[in-house]
């Protein structure tokens, strides 16, 4: 049996920030529970999906070739590196804290494209297939202005509409 948590990242400070305090919430509660229950920490990044307006097509230079292709190919392109760095940086998370938390906890980590919904509604529907029992949030990503909101549109849009607990963690 495990218990669940769910740390959405997008690369910002407030992010990391977010998982390094669900790995020392990891650590703490398994101090007190005496390993009985084994936690399974995921790592979310969504890659924000980019639509193409009907007629729209135009063409545009290759990412990989250089060579002329069309836009919807392009933004293929695009969300191929993205998930590729993505990944990267996935695979560098769990890699630093895995030995840290290898005894009692699992690390699983996804990437996951928003295919039309916002970020928020992306992470809410990962949220209610994966059945969390905790979100733990950065207040703020790589889009909010950290100096003007305590909270960015996608921390509070999840907060909103989450079915499960939240832990937003704040960045100064």
């Amino acid at each position: 049996m495990y218990s669940k948590i769910l740390v959405p990242i997008d690369g910002s400070k407030p992010a990391d920030n977010a998982l390094d305090h669900a790995i020392n919430l990891i650590k703490s509660v398994s101090n007190t529970n005496n390993n009985v229950t084994k936690t399974r920490l995921i790592i979310l990044y969504v890659i924000s999906d980019l639509p193409i307006p009907l007629g729209f097509e135009k063409p545009m230079l290759s990412l990989k070739t250089g060579r002329t292709v069309s836009l919807s190919n392009y933004v293929k392109e695009m969300h191929e590196a993205m998930k590729s760095n993505a990944l990267q940086m996935l695979s560098e998370k769990k890699k630093k804290y895995e030995s840290d938390v290898s005894s009692i906890a699992d690390i699983k980590t996804q990437v996951v494209i928003s295919s039309g919904l916002s970020i928020a509604d992306t992470i809410i529907d990962f949220a209610n297939k994966e059945n969390p029992d905790l979100i733990v949030l950065g207040n703020v990503g790589l889009g909010g202005i950290s100096k003007v909101k305590a909270l960015g549109s996608v921390s509070r849009a999840i907060v909103e509409r989450s079915t499960c607990p939240i832990l937003i963690v704040h960045y100064k």
